[in-house]
């Protein structure tokens, strides 16, 4: 590389700077390096006592979280009461009333007038509602599905899920606290719950190895232990009926259990006993006597009447528990009834599309509306049917009914009818409904001797409520209501009978022991098995009192 010149050719001399003052200058390095020293060691430093105070933070954190783990105490909110207790836990003295909580003196602008008629006034036909339907219900946003079918109701006024209608009757009151408080505002007690405790009981107690319930043999099928588990043994209990039907026999033992809210599927540990077993055994031992395939497909098997009570029975299980196995099978056997159904007279029989009768026909619509109460699928052709078949059978001063068309009216059949007419959608201020209600009041519990018209007339007054069901419940003067004259005639084992206690004697008309402890149980058990059909407020009537 050539070295540079200047213009008079002579080459550049190159020196290194002379520092003037090299103390100054050193201190002035030294004071650098030590002020940029300092502050990276007190970037460290700083950085150690942040993540040093980060986890003291998360620790402390973690130590009070542990603290209050060990000294709260969380209370289990759905701890409920054991309603299958055989003893008393409940307290009896409560009054019958269902005093609705109320928050403000009045709930519409103006005066009340307690002796008004329910309902909203120059209301139309129809179910009329106090209070509106809960949220979400109906066919409008949020809504479960509208069911535009005879007997749903239709509400007048405020309607829930926007624009939706109520469908009454359901199962909701069979489970947790609302079942304890049904019963309690309904005037059931702690001996009556007592009491289908001890019917459940004796039921687990004779179910057939097979998983079903027979009405003839029971007492050969008695066990030490609810099913699958115990000893099988004979007892000497007294089955009262010669007629051989495993299918109605099953029906009868699983309704009492659904009707408690207990199904196939266990219930939470320490809430009730545990029949979940053996309903689940009785159950499929349904689903697989129904026939598949044919003109018969969906049929459970014996007559109409062994057939709509099994699938009462399958259409409760599967709404109380949405289990795709049972809707199959449900839902197969509402299409069974439908298609037996006389297309003529709008009833059933014995045998499918004979001319019906009261008795059997109320069965079946109970069938399609327990059915219609879980999501089914229940034409609405059906239902107007019923409504024909009813009307048919009516007694010319309205409010009774007739075994067949033509026929004088009877208390029971008039029991069957006003059920019918209820489910149907009829007004509770009907002039027919309540000329019927005057008529089971002629024949009020406990005298009739009539197990049949005693389950169906309850009903009945259930869903009309207040002074008519308190009638009903407590007795004409408050003494030997249904409640307790049915709970009197419980069997209490006495004598070398013990393997009957907890049990009522039945004819073959009800279906023997076994029939009469389903229909005396499912009695005791109508405060929380349906919701009332008639929403109401009675609560003013009992605050004027």
């Amino acid at each position: 590389m050539a070295t540079p010149t200047v213009d008079n050719g002579r080459r550049p001399i190159v020196t290194t700077p002379e520092i003037d003052n090299f103390g100054v200058g050193l201190i002035k390095f030294i004071g650098v390096w030590l002020l940029s020293a300092f502050v990276n060691i007190g970037m460290i430093v700083a950085g150690f006592v942040i993540f040093a105070l980060l986890g003291l933070n998360a620790s402390a954190g973690e130590a009070t979280d542990a603290n209050i783990d060990q000294k709260t105490e969380v209370e289990d909110i759905d701890k409920q009461q054991d309603l299958t207790n055989t003893d008393l836990g409940l307290d009896d003295t409560l009054t019958t009333q269902y005093n609705v909580d109320r928050i403000e003196d009045f709930s519409v602008p103006g005066k009340v007038d307690p002796t008004a008629p329910i309902g909203i006034d120059k209301a139309p036909e129809g179910p009329p509602m106090t209070l509106p339907p809960p949220p979400g219900s109906g066919g409008g946003t949020g809504g479960a599905p509208m069911m535009a079918d005879s007997g749903t109701g239709s509400a007048f006024g405020t309607l829930g899920g926007q624009g939706g209608i109520y469908n009454m009757g359901g199962f909701g009151g069979r489970s947790g606290a609302t079942r304890e408080k049904m019963l309690q505002e309904g005037g059931g007690n702690s001996i009556s719950e007592a009491a289908v405790a001890k019917g459940l009981e004796w039921l687990a107690l004779h179910q057939h190895q097979e998983g079903y319930w027979s009405l003839n043999e029971f007492n050969k099928h008695a066990r030490t232990a609810p099913w699958p588990a115990g000893k099988v043994q004979t007892d000497n209990s007294q089955p009262g009926t010669s007629r051989r039907d495993n299918v109605a026999g099953t029906a009868f033992a699983l309704l009492p259990f659904l009707a408690a809210g207990q199904t196939h599927r266990p219930p939470k540990k320490g809430t009730q006993k545990d029949y979940s077993k053996g309903i689940g055994a009785g159950l499929a031992y349904l689903a697989k006597v129904q026939s598949k395939s044919g003109e018969s497909r969906g049929f459970y098997g014996g007559s109409l009447y062994s057939h709509g009570l099994a699938t009462i029975a399958m259409c409760e299980a599967y709404g109380l528990t949405s289990d795709p196995v049972l809707k199959a099978s449900a839902q197969m056997a509402i299409n069974y009834i439908v298609s037996a159904q006389d297309p003529a007279g709008g009833g059933w029989r014995y045998a499918a599309r004979q001319a019906g009768d009261t008795s059997v026909t109320g069965w079946q619509l109970m069938a399609l509306k327990s059915g219609q109460m879980s999501g089914l699928i229940v034409p609405k052709t059906a239902l107007k049917l019923v409504e024909k078949y009813l009307d048919s059978c009516e007694s010319s001063s309205k409010g009774g009914y007739g075994y067949v068309p033509g026929s004088g009216e009877t208390p029971a059949m008039t029991a069957v009818g006003l059920l019918c007419r209820q489910y149907l959608g009829v007004n509770p201020r009907n002039p027919g409904l309540l000329a019927g209600i005057e008529k089971l009041k002629a024949s009020p519990p406990g005298k009739t001797g009539n197990l049949y018209y005693e389950y169906y007339a309850t009903q009945v007054m259930h869903h009309m409520g207040g002074e008519t069901w308190e009638f009903w419940n407590l007795g004409p003067d408050r003494k030997m209501g249904i409640r307790d004259s049915l709970i009197a005639k419980q069997d209490k084992g006495a004598g070398n009978r013990q393997a009957q206690a907890g049990t009522w004697a039945g004819d073959e008309h009800v279906g023997g022991r076994l029939g009469a402890t389903s229909l005396s149980l499912l009695t005791l058990e109508v405060y929380y098995r349906h919701l009332p059909l008639y929403r109401r407020d009675t609560g003013v009537m009992k605050e004027m009192k």
